[in-house]
């Protein structure tokens, strides 16, 4: 066992140029002996070293055994050097092989045992090549030279820079993340800071403690020369949430301003609509980073420069914001349900305009996304995915359109009781106390909340926009004084498609319940008629992509 362990960290220290597909794509299937066990704590001590950008230090996981097991399972790139693991204190035998560290507890332990692992490791983390959509490190400086460091790692994983489970659907109840840089420098990180330390070697250690579950891929570091701005937002409950803003000190105004005039607004849209903002025993947090953004939990990545859009609001901030909902609070329970987490986040956008300016604004921003859809691939995929396969681009505008269609068949008030039971778990949220319980959901679960709160049956809606690829069709035909318009689910599908459709005539605007996937209307040639004048129902148009019958 020690001469394995030898040859295999000696075959690591030629460091891989590129991220292993094993560690470059989170939320893979378990292993057994990963499913044996479950994330109680991590505790991460790290230092950075902004010149060499090198980061070193101790990682330590506590675990609770739900399965009979010899091993512990953790994962860390492999391009880190492993100096020393333990269990319990006492140095363990260890295989660290295309990113997955597989531990020797040298006995069987039950059910029920809790065991400690600590893996001290150094060396060059992954440097994110198009953050955050292609993650990992950001080494950057600021415009006066000083260092300037985030992570962003949503598709990558959490074992780029630290050794986790690797997977969303294990979240540990808390996470102690204490970081050292050069004194100077500040760290931004998730969760309460409840520590900083000069140290003798001119250094500062940032002690920052999350005491609700995230998935692990939403810890994030971010360092710079940052100013911290602090105020207070009364929550809807009556809770005063602290909010934190860490901004380089020259944008000191504009991050104030983006508070002021943006993100309070967007939170009183946010708890009216969906309830009590998720995290408020912990904070509202922000961060400028060298990349556009990325919704780390309680400290959301900030990079869009402060401009505001034509919108009339900062998109990203609202974007991220919503995810402190849709992907924190709710977490999809595999990653073909990723469109609970981007579609309800892009569909809040639209929403927000039509809550802040009215039909007009909502009607723009649905029109630029139903232009952007590609109808290439299903949103709800079947089998194993990547990360990569599952974040399509039309999980966020397709999903989104696909709530749109949803909200004008079932009101207003069911479709936000619907949002409100998939997130919160019950529709009756405004005055909820913290902590608030965090949940994993699926599509079909979101479907049958659907289904029981307004008492009909709406898997067909689902079917055809979830699940396949091609949106349906609309033909009309007129003869005499009859119009006939027939809907068509797919090329391959000839059953009736139940959508109802807003018909106007000569100005006069009525809704019309198919048959058998057919609408009969009585219209003479000289009639004027426009199918879905105000575009409620999602379907194919010409001036949409027709990738699926192109292939």
């Amino acid at each position: 066992m020690v001469v394995t362990l030898i040859y295999i960290l000696s075959a690591c220290t030629s460091k891989p140029a590129k991220l292993d597909p094993l560690v470059a794509n989170t939320g893979q299937p378990l292993s057994s002996v990963a499913q044996s066990t479950d994330v109680i704590f991590y505790d991460l001590k790290l230092a950075v070293f902004p010149e060499e950008k090198q980061i070193a230090g101790t990682g330590k996981t506590v675990f609770r055994v739900v399965k009979e097991t010899q091993q512990i399972e953790l994962k860390l790139d492999s391009r880190f050097s492993i100096n020393t693991v333990t269990v319990a204190d006492k140095k363990a035998d260890f295989i660290h092989s295309r990113g997955v560290v597989t531990i020797n507890l040298y006995e069987k332990k039950y059910p029920g045992e809790v065991v400690e692992v600590a893996i001290n490791y150094s060396g060059k983390p992954h440097i994110a090549l198009n953050p955050p959509w292609s993650g990992g490190f950001v080494f950057s400086e600021t415009n006066d030279g000083k260092p300037w460091i985030a992570t962003a790692v949503q598709g990558e994983g959490c074992d780029l820079f630290w050794p986790c489970k690797d997977h969303f659907s294990d979240k540990a109840d808390s996470m102690r993340i204490r970081v050292t840089v050069p004194t100077g420098l500040y760290v931004a990180s998730n969760g309460v800071l409840k520590n900083v330390t000069v140290l003798q070697n001119k250094t500062t250690e940032f002690d920052w403690f999350l005491s609700e579950p995230a998935s692990d891929y939403n810890i994030a570091l971010n360092i710079g020369p940052f100013e911290r701005i602090q105020q207070q937002y009364t929550s809807i409950n009556g809770t005063n949430i602290p909010v934190e803003f860490w901004v380089l000190p020259e944008n000191r105004q504009k991050a104030s301003n983006l508070l002021t005039n943006d993100v309070y607004q967007q939170m009183a849209f946010f708890e009216s609509v969906l309830g009590p903002y998720p995290w408020g025993q912990q904070k509202l947090g922000f961060v400028e980073t060298p990349h556009l953004g990325m919704e780390h939990q309680t400290i959301n990545a900030y990079g869009k420069g402060y401009t505001r859009d034509p919108s009339g609001y900062d998109w990203l901030i609202q974007h991220e914001l919503a995810h402190e909902w849709f992907g924190n609070l709710m977490t999809h329970e595999q990653l073909n349900d990723a469109w609970l987490h981007e579609g309800f986040g892009f569909y809040m956008q639209p929403s927000y305009s039509l809550y802040t300016f009215g039909e007009a604004a909502y009607n723009h921003a649905m029109y630029k996304a139903y232009l952007g859809i590609k109808n290439c691939q299903p949103i709800v995929k079947e089998g194993e995915l990547s990360s990569k396969e599952a974040f399509n681009s039309d999980i966020y505008g397709k999903g989104g359109w696909t709530l749109h269609t949803l909200r004008w068949l079932i009101g207003d008030e069911l479709f936000w009781q619907a949002t409100r039971e998939l997130i919160y778990g019950s529709s009756d949220t405004q005055s909820l106390s913290y902590p608030i319980q965090s949940r994993y959901r699926n599509t079909q679960q979101f479907i049958d909340i659907v289904n029981r709160i307004t008492k009909k049956d709406y898997n067909w809606l689902f079917d055809v926009y979830l699940k396949q690829a091609a949106l349906p069709t609309l033909t009309m035909e007129r003869q005499n004084n009859v119009a006939n318009l027939y809907w068509s689910k797919s090329e391959k599908d000839a059953t009736p498609f139940k959508m109802p459709v807003p018909i106007s005539i000569n100005g006069q605007l009525q809704v019309y319940t198919p048959i058998e996937g057919v609408i009969t209307i009585k219209a003479k040639p000289v009639d004027h008629i426009i199918v879905d004048p105000q575009m409620k129902v999602l379907r194919q148009l010409p001036i949409t992509s027709q990738c699926q019958r192109d292939e």
